[in-house]
């Protein structure tokens, strides 16, 4: 237990994107989507900052067909090169829960929200924000 805290003490105090980076990522069964899944272990900074706020920069994946969206994907990479494309992982996009509407851009917006981890649901990313304000940057 000493050996983590004083890891922790000593590490550089990572933020945004680079955070979210800082997750090993290894194959497990799941019994609910009965095959093996992709599943994260988080690292020890990432469990700490869980209920903290957290800002990230990148571009809205739309999930619904309004242009007003108060629920969306962030991706660190535009459309063409997002996870979901096949073209970056999956700590490279985050779930948003803002609570109020966002109108939908494919410019950079900022997103600021308390950070919630996810290493038990298939049906969730790893990563989600919740509470979230949205700005566009561009």
């Amino acid at each position: 237990m000493l050996t983590i805290f004083l890891s922790l003490l000593f590490a550089p105090q990572l933020s945004g994107w680079e955070l979210l980076s800082s997750v090993e990522i290894v194959m497990g069964y799941d019994d609910f989507m009965g095959a093996e899944v992709e599943q994260p272990k988080f690292s020890e900074q990432l469990k700490l900052r869980e209920g903290k706020e957290l800002t990230l920069e990148g571009f809205i994946i739309p999930l619904q067909q309004e242009a007003d969206q108060d629920y969306f994907v962030l991706s660190r990479f535009p459309y063409q090169s997002c996870f979901f494309c096949g073209a970056a992982g999956p700590e490279t996009v985050v779930e948003v829960y803002s609570g109020r509407e966002f109108r939908y851009t494919d410019e950079r917006v900022r997103v600021t929200g308390k950070l919630r981890l996810n290493d038990d649901n298939p049906l969730h990313l790893f990563y989600i924000l919740e509470d979230c304000e949205v700005t566009k940057l561009d």
